[in-house]
């Protein structure tokens, strides 16, 4: 049995706090954030090359941060307690940026649009808030859809050979590109003013979500992810004591 769209939302984003919150500069931290990743992971079961891809990443995006040591370490006296003072900022931007991307990363491949839909539309938000997050990730596909259309046919006439040619492509994409975004954003307005989108009730908006009651499947990953953050707050005040 697999947890509800709503209760997988709400326990990635307790989680996303949950590692947030734990100091990553102690060894019952770097220790509490790897159980957590790992087992939200065992929980959601994504594909293993997304998460390889997304580790990949994370260590790209955050390791060169260490290139700022240098200038963190006291030159006057350069013992190894500065050294590890040093170290200590971008281990912390390296160690909890992975724990975040992977927990974010993990959430979201494991909700497809009309479970994010069906989230969105069970959660205690505004109307126009759901509706908005909807149109932004439906248009964001979209979007990602035409572009790499755009790329491909550019590539297709030889937009991409040589450097030259290679610089005009992405000087004249923007041209070619943006346009269509604009047109596409004004028919979704369009679109949703003739429906009354912006005059929708919140009653009458949320009388199309499902009905399903929690299982016990959600129950027990919402307790895990409550138990989590206050296990993290737990550890952040034993070490600020």
């Amino acid at each position: 049995m697999q947890a509800t769209p709503p209760s997988r939302l709400i326990a990635g984003l307790v989680l996303f706090f949950a590692c947030m919150a734990v100091d990553a500069a102690t060894c019952n931290g770097i220790i509490f954030s790897s159980m957590v990743v790992v087992s939200w992971w065992f929980v959601c079961r994504p594909p293993l090359t997304i998460l390889r891809n997304s580790f990949l990443l994370g260590l790209i995006l955050f390791l060169p941060y260490f290139l700022l040591v240098p200038w963190l370490i006291n030159i006057s006296s350069e013992t190894i307690t500065n050294w590890s003072a040093a170290l200590q900022t971008p281990w912390l931007i390296l160690f909890r940026g992975l724990c975040v991307m992977l927990i974010a990363i993990t959430t979201c491949t494991s909700l497809s649009a009309g479970d994010l839909r069906e989230a969105l539309l069970k959660l205690p938000i505004p109307a126009i808030i759901s509706v908005i997050l909807i149109q932004i990730i439906h248009q964001s596909a979209v979007l990602f859809y035409e572009t790499k259309r755009v790329a491909a046919a550019m590539a297709v006439r030889g937009a991409t050979k040589g450097i030259r040619n290679a610089c005009k492509m992405f000087v004249y994409l923007p041209q070619v590109w943006l346009p269509r975004v604009i047109m596409r954003a004004e028919r979704i307005a369009a679109a949703m003013e003739l429906r009354g989108y912006c005059q929708l009730s919140t009653q009458k908006f949320y009388k199309a979500r499902s009905k399903r009651d929690l299982n016990k499947f959600d129950l027990s990953i919402l307790s895990f992810a409550i138990i989590a953050l206050l296990i993290s707050i737990s550890l952040r005040i034993l070490v600020m004591m």
